[in-house]
């Protein structure tokens, strides 16, 4: 640009026009730049009820090269659903005077959640899929479809007394070897019951979106087949384990992990329930939980 003579207003106001004309142009250009290399990811979260091989099943998963390496838990970015739930519970008493209507409110929270997705996908690698899981994000799943319909799911279904006895287990780590009482065992039957009958009730509003396996085809090496129609291609049994972002060596510490942990899938697991499970406790079990494992393929 050339010399431009300050001496007159009509000379400064055009200064001022061009200058401003120029800076919107590239404040818009540059938006406009960032917004169309914003590249799309599908979210796709692992989900069953604990001890029901979510952990083998989200590291197979992240073993297809459109996804990011095997990654802990988002147990936190779970708990940012957590507003939501209170805040629609809560709406015709206190939340709809912070929005103008529920729709908004929904809009809004979305926004948050996209927002911190975005951020872990960045951080995992920018890959075309982005797989999480938490086993705790089971329940919430028809909540989470309808808010953010771009994500996918993927629930491992798992026989009740396979699960059930894994969680005695732990709760034995967790106690030194303390009995586990009745009242424990149907607590974590009604955690089952809570978690997959809300899986079950949702299947047919999640078509095309919902993925549901039988741990005994994750364990054989059925699933890959099923993972491949999934848009998740195809998976090396190499591959597992062998690019992940949280170190998969399992830690004697921690009573929930087992020998298999960071390990290749195994049929080893498939009916050791019958080591650990009374008959007794093995009746309280299926009567509890039977009727929806009967309806989703686990029994």
């Amino acid at each position: 640009m050339g010399f431009v003579d300050f001496s007159s207003c009509e000379a400064h106001n055009e200064f001022l026009r061009l200058n401003i004309t120029f800076m919107f142009r590239n404040v818009f250009r540059r938006r406009s730049d960032k917004i169309s290399v914003i590249p799309k990811f599908t979210p796709l979260f692992v989900a069953g009820a604990p001890r029901s091989g979510t952990t083998i099943l989200h590291a197979i998963i992240c073993a297809s090269q459109r996804t990011n390496g095997y990654i802990s838990e988002c147990s936190y970015f779970t708990a940012l659903l957590h507003p939501l739930l209170v805040g629609l519970d809560t709406f015709d008493v206190h939340t709809k005077y912070h929005f103008s209507s529920r729709d908004a409110f929904i809009t809004h929270h979305a926004e948050i959640l996209r927002k911190e997705l975005y951020r872990i996908w960045q951080y995992t690698g920018s890959h075309e899929v982005l797989a999480l899981k938490d086993p705790m994000l089971t329940a919430l799943i028809p909540q989470v479809a309808k808010i953010l319909p771009e994500s996918k799911y993927i629930v491992s279904i798992r026989d009740p007394r396979a699960t059930i006895s894994s969680r005695i287990e732990v709760r034995m780590r967790e106690t030194q070897g303390q009995p586990v009482t009745d009242a424990e065992v149907k607590a974590f039957c009604a955690e089952y019951v809570h978690m997959y009958g809300t899986i079950a009730n949702s299947v047919s509003d999640l078509e095309g979106r919902i993925l549901l396996v039988d741990y005994r085809d994750v364990v054989s090496g059925r699933v890959f087949d099923k993972l491949a129609t999934f848009d998740l291609g195809n998976i090396e049994t190499d591959a597992i384990w062998a690019d992940t972002i949280a170190d998969p060596t399992p830690n004697d510490k921690d009573p929930w992990t087992t020998a298999l942990h960071g390990k290749k899938p195994s049929v080893a697991s498939i009916d050791r329930y019958r080591e650990v499970l009374e008959s007794r406790t093995e009746q309280l079990i299926m009567d509890a939980c039977g009727p929806v494992a009967q309806v989703l393929g686990a029994i």
